[in-house]
């Protein structure tokens, strides 16, 4: 075995796993910052309306069996 082709093969697979790590990276990133985006989607889509506790609305349910 050669020396310089195993350093230069020893020097490629590390220059592979540092861009996997830094790929990696930036995919994490970019999914949380879809994930945030998406939660402030949601937050602005459905406004939360009151509930007035005196009203008769949902005090009656009606099931079959």
């Amino acid at each position: 075995m050669d020396i310089a082709s195993v350093s230069t093969a020893m020097s490629n697979a590390q220059t592979q796993v540092t861009h996997a790590a830094k790929i990696n990276s930036m995919v994490k990133d970019q999914i949380e910052a879809t994930g945030q985006q998406a939660l402030q989607l949601i937050d602005s889509a459905a406004p939360v309306a009151s509930v007035d506790p005196s009203s008769p609305v949902g005090q009656n349910i009606d099931i079959r069996v």
